[in-house]
């Protein structure tokens, strides 16, 4: 026992030690900076988006709004059986979207995140949880970028609401609910869709998983996407319920699906990729007959389903008006270059894409 107390004795005066000798002398043998001399942040780095609600009746509605008040409003509709989280897959060039001064609001929908689920609710009620929070934020004019399901919802919203849409963007963009649309397979009962889709919202990372995907280079994205999946089948106490997803599966089968979009006549962007077997080449097809005024219709060669994300920062410029100039790294440098300026085999986007080349 006298042994053991004197030890203990020991390491408490080398604990009141240590700290001192290691400013003096730090183990690495590098040289600390002098404290007085630190200029120490003052405000809160960003971690993410703000979550905020708006009440609306006997419903809740969950919104994202990032941005300043000047700055060009985007409407964000992530794809099916998305959250909000979704959203933040794209703030890898939240530096550019800033510079380009675009402001993203996001409203999530029925049954995914903290979105309680009505089964009751179709792609207009969504349109009218969504122009409810802009009237609440007093957003006029908005532009719409809707990745793969959410083109479903983009649609409508657009029909609803066409003179306030400054461009329509659609990333792997579904083409269900537009005039041009191939008749969709109305064959499968609820109960089939559930059996298969409960295995993905019991584990999210087989949803969102995208291997082989450049986006995977962007550090801590495949992790922020499996944060979506987690978000949209569990936040709220869902416990991997797929009854939302199985809904919003079935939507294109109900009364009223395709929207009226012959007052529309905001550009419409498309991007989609040559390689991807989910939204085919053949749906921004669709879209390039159910719209007159289509200013750019992309197909890249080799992309796949995350082809949004990997040229998300030309969609940024098209966002911000510049659909005029091309999004290139030249001379380890990323610039806007007019488009007719832009060499064949340039490389395409962020300098950080050729920096992370094998």
């Amino acid at each position: 026992m006298k042994t053991l107390r004197m030890a203990a004795i020991a390491v408490h005066c080398a604990c009141g030690i240590l700290p001192a000798m290691a400013q003096q002398a730090p183990q690495d043998g590098a040289a600390r900076p002098d404290p007085a001399a630190l200029r120490l942040q003052d405000g809160f780095d960003h971690i993410g988006a703000e979550v905020h609600s708006l009440s609306q009746g006997n419903r809740d509605i969950f919104f994202i709004d990032e941005g300043d008040g000047d700055d060009r409003a985007v409407v964000f509709i992530g794809g099916q059986g998305t959250s909000l989280e979704a959203f933040q897959l794209t703030e890898f060039a939240r530096t550019m979207r800033r510079q380009l001064g675009l402001r993203v609001i996001s409203v999530e929908r029925n049954g995914f995140g903290e979105s309680p689920f009505d089964p009751n609710l179709g792609y207009a009620d969504y349109v009218s949880e969504v122009l409810a929070v802009l009237d609440h934020l007093g957003v006029d004019r908005f532009a719409i970028m809707a990745i793969s399901g959410g083109g479903a919802y983009a649609a409508h919203l657009a029909a609803a609401a066409p003179d306030r849409v400054i461009s329509i963007h659609a990333g792997a963009a579904v083409a269900r609910t537009l005039p041009t649309r191939r008749e969709p397979d109305c064959s499968r009962s609820a109960e089939d869709w559930t059996e298969r889709l409960a295995a993905f919202t019991h584990k999210p990372k087989d949803w969102w998983g995208v291997p082989g995907s450049p986006v995977l280079a962007i550090p801590g994205w495949q992790a922020r996407a499996y944060a979506d999946g987690t978000r949209s089948f569990y936040v709220n106490g869902q416990r991997g319920d797929p009854a939302a997803l199985v809904h919003e599966s079935m939507l294109a089968c109900q009364d009223g699906a395709v929207a009226d979009i012959s007052g529309v006549g905001a550009p419409v962007y498309l991007y989609y990729g040559e390689a991807d077997e989910i939204v085919t080449v053949q749906d921004m097809r669709q879209w390039q007959a159910a719209f007159p005024n289509v200013a750019k219709a992309v197909a890249y060669p080799g992309e796949g389903h995350t082809v949004q994300y990997r040229h998300w920062d030309q969609i940024l410029a098209d966002m911000a008006g510049h659909g005029d100039h091309t999004v290139v790294c030249r001379e380890g440098v990323t610039r806007l270059v007019p488009n007719d300026q832009v060499a064949e085999g340039e490389a395409l986007g962020l300098c950080a894409w050729t920096a992370a080349r094998p």
